[in-house]
């Protein structure tokens, strides 16, 4: 399966919270005691590009994600922000 433009954008986009995030988290400790982790935030990222995305799709002028797409975006951001956090 290629990975169409819209697809590495949705990625990269992702990618790109989870550093901010993380950067972000690492300068305010206190918000890893909030109720929803940061680990968890990039989900939230997720699903406002996903329904965006999806309604492209239905429109027919974008090619609809996967779940590896969703899959490899919100862990890989999860994984970036448990990085820089951890340091």
């Amino acid at each position: 399966m290629a990975l169409t433009l819209t697809r590495l954008l949705y990625i990269g986009t992702v990618l790109a919270a989870g550093i901010v995030i993380g950067l972000l988290v690492q300068q305010n400790p206190a918000w890893q005691e909030f109720a929803l982790k940061p680990v968890i935030w990039p989900f939230g990222v997720s699903l406002v590009f996903d329904l965006f995305i999806g309604r492209l799709a239905a429109e027919g002028r974008a090619e609809p994600l996967t779940m590896m797409d969703r899959f490899i975006a919100v862990f890989g951001a999860g994984l970036i922000i448990t990085l820089i956090t951890a340091s």
